[in-house]
């Protein structure tokens, strides 16, 4: 593996020549993924005579997605592509639907999609056609529904119906029958269920799972509106982390968050395909693996893109996963996967620039950015505060502000925690359990503190979240936490500090470094409380899972 060196990296490869990708660009609001889509973007525009002619769309798609411009001449050859073959009605062969599908998300994002309206309303009724009677897509009729395959479908008309198609609410219900009754036990998919063809041979795979529970929360937005779907702040309503940018919101859907079709009564219900989503996230989550190791590795991190956006998971995952996925970035700004490194180098671009994300910003928030964290999410940042008054106002005051308005340093905050008494913080379990999804990286890192010193056994699963923060600092407290509750001082021989080890300089090892530390540490403590857990806990790991992801009430 190959890593990002330096800014000064990017500036050349910008300077060279690639007139669309500087200046131009949509910020991820993580610096050194910024980085990595500029050099990904450049690797795109200095190769794309090399481009097969199945890749010419996703490449236009991704960089589309960036920022660079519609008019820019890849985006537009691909735009070109895709508008004639879908207003010719041409799929066929193997990738049928999923050419369809990327061509509908292409031509819907457009910027202009009535332009390509009589193209998106033929690949929506071409992609119903095509819809099995059990609600599948596969790549022939003699083969069974496979479900990498299925998701394209429902992406396809997905982005049909977004901008005005006609399209059948039937087609998402019976859509989202066939990923229920193809679910594994264990909450995964595979391949194609109900046979051991394809990669797993039957058993949950990361691609899969994470493929069918991001395309079960689509069903789920279009027959039940987005699941939890807060509206964004205001550009004028700046937060500690990230920089908010609005964008203009002309679509006249805009701000609606209910059913795309009130009048009609799915079969599947929310609340079903909410816990489908929700097991599938937690069967890729106890099997944490932020550097994917599968053939089509950068599939991955696209699938759980749109997983994590459609489920409205909460903050943390895309930083942890994203520095996974940027440890495999080439020097040459590619992402190399079993298909291609268009392919690979495109569906990475996607995951960093949130493009699920965006969409839905578009359409039910009037087009709010949601702000990002920049690198001081993963190393953190100390500040010179000064004291104040009791623990049970400490922490009612952490609730509502950051440490910045309470003016403590991290040093007071800790002390002030460890000489409360047992009982005051029993009392406050609650309090702190909303905080270890607090934006200040110091105030998770006090709330996970104080869980640990309550000695309470039953706090393990909620702990074991801190072993994945973005941030070292509360991987750190987490794990004293756990070291603390579990009575285990040396807490399997593993170090306090991720990025204990070698002196580096490097950003870049610093974050494969601390990645290597979250896997190591969440597996262990995983598996070591999946072991003794008490009895009365019958969901087998699901209750485990769900908690440690926050995945359980909300």
């Amino acid at each position: 593996m190959r890593f990002i060196h330096s800014i000064s990296l990017m500036c050349c490869i910008l300077l060279a020549g690639q007139p669309n990708a500087a200046g131009k660009l949509k910020s991820t609001k993580v610096p050194r993924f910024d980085v990595a889509v500029a050099k990904s973007v450049a690797y795109l525009q200095a190769n794309h005579e090399e481009f097969i002619e199945r890749d010419k769309t996703l490449a236009a798609y991704a960089l589309l997605k960036a920022g660079v411009d519609a008019k820019d001449a890849i985006v537009a050859e691909g735009i070109k592509i895709a508008r004639e073959r879908a207003e010719a009605g041409s799929y066929s062969g193997y990738d049928h639907i999923y050419l369809a599908g990327v061509d509908a998300m292409l031509l819907a994002d457009s910027g202009d999609p009535e332009a390509f309206i009589v193209g998106l309303q033929n690949i929506a009724r071409y992609v119903e056609s095509a819809q099995r009677a059990d609600g599948s897509w596969s790549d022939g009729p003699q083969q069974p529904g496979d479900v990498s395959m299925s998701q394209y479908g429902v992406l396809a008309l997905w982005a049909a119906k977004r901008v005005g198609c006609d399209v059948s609410p039937g087609a998402f219900d019976r859509a989202a029958s066939f990923y229920l009754g193809g679910r594994n036990n264990d909450g995964g998919w595979g391949y194609r269920p109900g046979t051991t063809s394809g990669p797993g041979a039957g058993k949950s795979t990361h691609n899969m799972t994470l493929a069918g529970a991001g395309t079960v929360a689509v069903s789920r937005t279009m027959l039940h509106g987005p699941k939890g779907y807060r509206a964004k702040a205001s550009a004028e309503d700046p937060k500690k982390f990230g920089v908010l940018a609005k964008a203009e919101a002309d679509d006249p859907n805009v701000g609606k968050t209910g059913s795309v079709y009130p009048d009609y009564s799915p079969k599947n219900s929310a609340g079903n395909l909410d816990d489908s989503v929700g097991r599938g996230i937690s069967w890729s989550n106890a099997r944490f693996q932020p550097v994917s190791t599968a053939a089509h590795k950068i599939y991955f991190y696209y699938a759980l893109e749109r997983a994590s956006a459609l489920a409205d998971l909460k903050e943390g995952w895309y930083t942890t996963y994203g520095d996974g996925l940027l440890s495999l970035q080439e020097s040459d700004g590619s992402f190399k996967t079993h298909s291609s490194a268009t392919v690979g180098t495109s569906l990475a671009i996607l995951y960093f620039v949130r493009s699920t994300q965006q969409i839905l910003d578009k359409q039910y928030s009037g087009g709010v950015m949601m702000g990002g964290r920049d690198a001081s999410a993963l190393f953190g940042d100390k500040k010179k505060k000064k004291d104040i008054g009791p623990l049970d106002e400490l922490l009612a005051a952490m609730e509502d502000a950051d440490l910045d308005k309470l003016d403590v340093s991290a040093d007071d905050l800790v002390e002030k925690i460890q000489f409360g008494s047992k009982e005051d913080l029993i009392g406050q379990i609650d309090l702190l359990k909303r905080l270890l999804d607090h934006p200040d990286a110091t105030n998770r890192q006090a709330a996970f503190f104080a869980l640990g010193r309550t000695g309470d056994f039953s706090l393990i699963p909620l702990i074991l979240k801190g072993l994945r923060d973005p941030n070292v600092g509360v991987n750190s407290e987490a794990l004293q936490a756990l070291r603390y509750i579990s009575r285990k001082p040396r807490g399997f021989g593993l170090k306090v500090d991720p990025l204990d080890g070698p002196a580096t300089s490097s950003e870049a090892q610093k974050v494969v470094r601390a990645n290597a530390w979250r896997t190591k540490a969440y597996r262990t403590w995983h598996g070591w409380y999946a072991s003794v857990r008490p009895y009365k806990e019958l969901d087998g790991l699901d209750a485990l899972e769900l908690l440690s992801t926050g995945g359980g009430k909300r």
